[in-house]
């Protein structure tokens, strides 16, 4: 009897410390497991950035392989910190379902543009559909055309809205996007560059500039639709280089011919607008003898620019409008 007793006790004892091997192996697994997955939710999260935006915040993991632009100073953004668009749009649509010839179909961008990126549309109004099938990483547009549809979009891809106006609007919009796809030393250049152009040409151009007027008119084929800038993208552009910039009103009223001669400023710069282009705007001028009395016409200080510079807003439009615009003073 005490035989049979003593055995029992050992494989009472025997069960119990296999029930502890087994339940410390199972801690130690759940512990493992546990810290496994505490590293790889670490790992997601240095992963992401969250990008700030007039929309408000929006996540962005990984490295965007897909990401699309839904206006002109978008895609200037995009292109100045070297990435290529996967999709784009625009206000004058082409009928095509990619941009297969962008130097040719994209203004002032388009050299730069090495892919064929799909064509989305209308900025205004993108096209839902083609982005499903694009299923792009990351959505930029401007927050007043994203403000209808940003839960839609959202419901796509990430989605940042940006509100891009004035001379250096882009400058906040390129900070952030850069943050979201890790090229902020790329974005910190673009700025160093444009500060140092900006200067460098203010600089060259005071002696022709230093205490002048100037007014930008926004140019119709019908002259008496055309309208002065109010403060703006372009007009901020001259008063870094020194001008002094007579604006109009926001809302933009229009202006007729007689109005026009009444203004009193050293400087004219016309930039043609809606379905105007630069040589209709000087046979314009020069063929209305009001338009051709006025002080800056007669002392040759009237230029004309394309107005596409004024929709464009970013920073690879601001170096051109500035390289353009000091051709035309050195001529």
């Amino acid at each position: 009897m005490k035989y049979w007793f003593r055995r029992w006790n050992v494989w009472l004892l025997a069960i119990f410390v296999c029930v502890a091997v087994v339940a410390c192996n199972s801690n130690l697994s759940q512990s493992g497991n546990s810290q496994s997955n505490s590293q790889s939710v670490d790992n997601i999260s240095s992963d992401c950035r969250v990008i700030q935006h007039d929309g408000g915040e929006t996540e962005v993991c990984g490295q965007p392989q897909k990401v699309v632009a839904l206006s002109p100073p978008l895609l200037d953004i995009l292109l100045s910190l070297g990435v290529q668009p996967a999709g784009y749009a625009e206000v004058d649509l082409i009928n095509r379902q990619t941009f297969d010839d962008p130097s040719q179909q994209i203004p002032y961008l388009g050299d730069r543009i090495t892919t064929q990126p799909v064509n989305l549309g209308d900025r205004h109004n993108p096209a839902i559909e083609t982005l499903l099938q694009l299923k792009p990483d990351l959505i930029l547009g401007e927050a007043f055309y994203l403000e209808a549809n940003h839960k839609l979009l959202s419901n796509i891809a990430p989605t940042a809205a940006f509100e891009i106006s004035g001379g250096t609007g882009w400058k906040p919009a390129l900070q952030a996007i850069a943050q979201g796809l890790e090229r902020e030393q790329q974005a910190q250049q673009v700025i160093s560059a444009y500060n140092q152009r900006l200067q460098t040409t203010k600089q060259q151009l005071a002696p022709l500039v230093s205490g002048q007027t100037i007014i930008v008119l926004g140019w119709h084929r019908i002259s008496n639709q055309s309208f002065v800038f109010a403060s703006d993208f372009i007009t901020e552009l001259l008063e870094a280089l020194g001008f002094e910039v007579i604006v109009g009103a926001s809302d933009r009223p229009s202006i007729s011919i007689e109005a026009t001669a009444q203004i009193e400023a050293d400087h004219i710069l016309v930039m043609p607008a809606g379905d105007n282009s630069i040589d209709n705007a000087k046979q314009q001028w020069q063929s209305d003898p009001i338009l051709n009395s006025i002080p800056a016409a007669k002392a040759e200080k009237l230029y004309f620019m394309d107005y596409q510079l004024a929709r464009i807003r970013g920073p690879i439009a601001a170096e051109i409008f500035i390289q353009q615009f000091q051709d035309l003073l050195d001529r």
